[in-house]
């Protein structure tokens, strides 16, 4: 750091984090406004999908079908596909969405040049596409339309009016990352954490691909189930390197931001990232390798996980707990979102552990990647905190219940996980509610009240993120304080530069 960066760390900031001074200053009207666009989005899915978690968690607890008799199998297959779309798909894809508007705006200030009108009709079209796309697969399952389909990572409510939905927000977020990419190519050095993000962008365009290939590949007589679960799997397992790639850039972002360094070399970051990009470029090749339906493509992409993902996870996630260790101090005195970095890498570390010992068929291997997933939520919650929404012109003063719901989701997530795990080492069913769970035992009984309690505390959480997020949301048009506007000044745009 230079002398201005270490006098402006030494200022207290206005509430208890900086702006990140590699963006602020840098978005554009048009910029901010599809930030705003992407920022209430997904905010609006992780609600929706919240509110389903808790009737879920309900549902599952022994007993349930006879307290809440509304609650049976039909409800809980139905209110499975809506709450993993709006949580893991909608949510994540948005978040996506927002960091591709901060590293467009990065790039763009850097090379100095303003969008043009194809860069913000492209804007606006995935942003308003994307809003569409959400009504489109909410009323389906609202009007209580469609079969459920619970293939993994994108399970869907067979009709057409879901698939188009689906559809047209896997374009709109391709949009802003064509656009991106755009911009890159043309210069010869990268921000890290625009790269990262960036990488994250091609990884997702892979993503598709593997869509697009599988679509074209199915199996003979594999049935409307077996032809969403063949389709969505390829490419829900390069989905994950997107998130993993995207948490790691929010990770390195917050360290910047709330520590005020970085945890590792920007060369080292882009390596580890570009090691992720070349494991997920793998999946398409696969397509081309394996005949559809066989068994060894399935085990293909699941080797990509256990080769591609650990070690880059690993140095990066390394490097953030040893920064976090050295500045310990500002676990407890800190920005809360030290806090919700620390929980996400907890439950990631556990996560990743139990992923290895895992049935196909138990609660073993929702309990697997329920924390993988969490601990990317966590990330991208603490993100929300720390850059949307200052960037936009937001701050929270509600310190101890930024804590407290950092604590809670990770927590009660854990909590969910560990009952999840341990009652599928006994055999308990996935995917399955009530008296179809078969707790014929009181351990079985007593592993599947720890998973209900864990589900309740980490609604809980996220309830409080909701609310907290979309008070402040509703009050920048207000006006009546519940959040405090800020514009960042000279020493914030020092504070977050490396």
């Amino acid at each position: 750091m230079d002398d201005r960066e270490v006098f402006a760390r030494a200022l207290p900031p206005p509430v208890d984090v900086a702006v990140d001074g590699t963006i602020a200053g840098k978005l554009t009207p048009h910029l901010a406004s599809e930030l705003r666009g992407w920022v209430i989005l997904p905010l609006a899915a992780l609600g929706l999908a919240g509110f389903m978690a808790l009737l879920l968690a309900l549902a599952r607890v022994p007993g349930a079908e006879f307290l809440l008799p509304w609650i049976g199998e039909t409800f809980f297959q139905k209110g499975l596909v809506a709450h993993v779309t709006f949580a893991f798909v909608v949510w994540y894809m948005g978040v996506h969405g927002a960091m591709t508007v901060l590293a467009t705006a990065r790039c763009a200030g850097q090379r100095k040049v303003e969008m043009g009108p194809v860069g913000i009709i492209v804007g606006k079209t995935a942003i308003y596409g994307a809003s569409l796309s959400l009504l489109m697969m909410l009323a389906p399952a609202v009007a209580d339309l469609g079969e459920p389909s619970l293939n993994n990572y994108i399970p869907v409510l067979i009709h057409p009016l879901f698939y188009a939905g689906l559809a047209m927000l896997a374009l709109c977020v391709a949009l802003p990352v064509l656009r991106l990419l755009a911009l890159i190519v043309r210069m010869r050095e990268v921000e890290a954490s625009a790269f990262g993000v960036a990488a994250a962008g091609v990884i997702y365009l892979i993503g598709l691909i593997c869509v697009a290939a599988a679509a074209l590949t199915v199996p003979q007589n594999a049935g409307a189930v077996g032809t969403n679960e063949y389709v969505m799997w390829g490419g829900g397992h390069v989905l994950q390197f997107t998130n993993t790639v995207l948490m790691l850039c929010a990770f390195y972002m917050l360290s910047r931001i709330t520590l005020g360094e970085t945890p590792i070399k920007d060369s080292w970051f882009k390596g580890m990232v570009l090691i992720m990009v070349a494991g997920a470029a793998v999946g398409p090749l696969l397509y081309l390798t394996y005949q559809g339906g066989d068994p060894t493509l399935r085990m293909a992409f699941t080797y990509m996980y256990w080769f591609a993902l650990p070690v880059p996870s690993a140095v990066l996630l390394g490097s953030v707990v040893a920064l976090l260790y050295k500045r310990r101090a500002d676990l407890l005195h800190g920005a809360p979102e030290t806090i919700g970095m620390a929980a996400a890498l907890v439950l990631f570390a556990f996560g990743g552990v139990i992923g290895f010992f895992e049935g196909s068929v138990d609660t073993r291997t929702p309990s697997h990647y329920h924390a993988m997933l969490i601990a990317v939520t966590l990330g991208f919650i603490a993100l929300y905190f720390a850059l949307f929404l200052p960037l936009i012109g937001l701050r929270s003063p509600r310190k101890g219940l930024r804590t407290a719901m950092y604590l809670l989701l990770g927590g009660g997530q854990f909590l969910h996980s560990l009952g999840l795990y341990l009652a599928g080492v006994e055999g308990v069913v996935r995917k399955t509610a009530g008296a179809a769970q078969g707790l014929d035992s009181s351990w079985k009984v007593a592993t599947m009240s720890m998973m209900g309690l864990g589900g309740v505390i980490a609604v809980a959480g996220g309830v409080i993120f909701v609310v907290l997020a979309g008070r402040m949301l509703l009050a920048m048009g207000r006006g009546d304080g519940t959040a405090t506007p800020v514009t960042p000044s000279d020493s914030e745009i020092g504070a977050g530069a490396e």
